[in-house]
């Protein structure tokens, strides 16, 4: 299927490095492929590092089929082990993202409508901003650390372990959203904390900044929720919604309609775990 040249976001030196095993191993799907390869061909320096990696991982493989054949010592791997190991790279490998989405209910525009919702000016920040979670999300690379079925502890605990700030997220309190998993991101020259969420229809992608000084300022109209401001703002076919906590920034990411998007910030709450 060909891929639409406007719509492949551009990757840059740290995503690659961070995802080459993921695209070594077959991962990606057609767009991911597409804009790896488009880095690659303009960047000598990820060339040579796909390319070391892949004869350090082929001569592994290499060593392992030697060492794990039927007449050698380590014999084969016993069957309820290669089961298991089977299963668990189908959960990691099986597609999360759906773009499909059914129309908006009225009862969520009703909801919306009877908050507290007053449109201020339209603030003019940094668009860039925007525009950067945008891509990053459409880009849409390997998570780096999934969701347990009870909940988004081990997300949180593994970035936190990266990062040198705790990456708290909202708790949004909409039925049938979950925590997929996250990894780590940059917006602009910001270390972020990424975690993508399924919703009843479509998905969500939340990046997290630690900004005790104040120069994050993302554009958008801003909007009023009592006491908080919140900026919505539209890149390729995505809402933003950008808020503050204090020092952490909350970028909220999704192809919900904005209206859906706006209740979604509204019913969360940041409150510490």
């Amino acid at each position: 299927m060909a891929i639409e040249p406007t719509l492949i976001a551009t990757m840059d030196c740290s995503d690659l490095e961070r995802s080459i095993d993921a695209y070594l191993d077959g991962e990606f799907d057609a767009r991911e492929r597409a804009e790896t390869d488009q880095h690659l061909e303009g960047c000598p320096r990820c060339r040579v590092l796909a390319d070391e990696r892949k004869t350090m991982r082929d001569a592994l493989r290499a060593k392992l089929r030697e060492a794990m054949a039927a007449p050698a010592p380590a014999g084969k791997a016993p069957d309820a082990l290669r089961k298991r190991i089977a299963e668990a790279l189908a959960r990691r490998r099986r597609p999360l993202w759906r773009r499909a989405l059914s129309p908006i209910p009225i009862s969520t525009v009703a909801a919306c409508a009877a908050g507290a919702m007053v449109v201020l000016l339209t603030h003019s920040g940094d668009p860039a901003l925007v525009e950067d979670a945008v891509k990053s999300h459409h880009r849409g690379l390997p998570l780096e650390v999934m969701a347990s079925v009870a909940g988004d502890g081990p997300i949180l605990a593994w970035l936190s372990d990266k990062l040198d700030f705790k990456p708290v997220p909202p708790h949004f309190r909409t039925d049938g959203m979950r925590a997929l998993g996250g990894r780590l991101t940059h917006v602009r020259e910001w270390p972020a904390a990424y975690i993508r969420y399924a919703l009843p229809k479509g998905q969500a992608g939340l990046f997290i900044v630690n900004d005790p000084k104040g120069r994050f300022d993302a554009s958008g109209r801003e909007v009023r929720l009592g006491q908080q401001i919140i900026r919505l703002g539209t890149a390729r076919g995505y809402n933003v919604a950008v808020w503050r906590d204090h020092e952490i920034v909350y970028s909220l990411v999704s192809d919900l309609d904005e209206a859906a998007l706006y209740e979604l910030v509204r019913t969360s709450q940041t409150a510490p775990r």
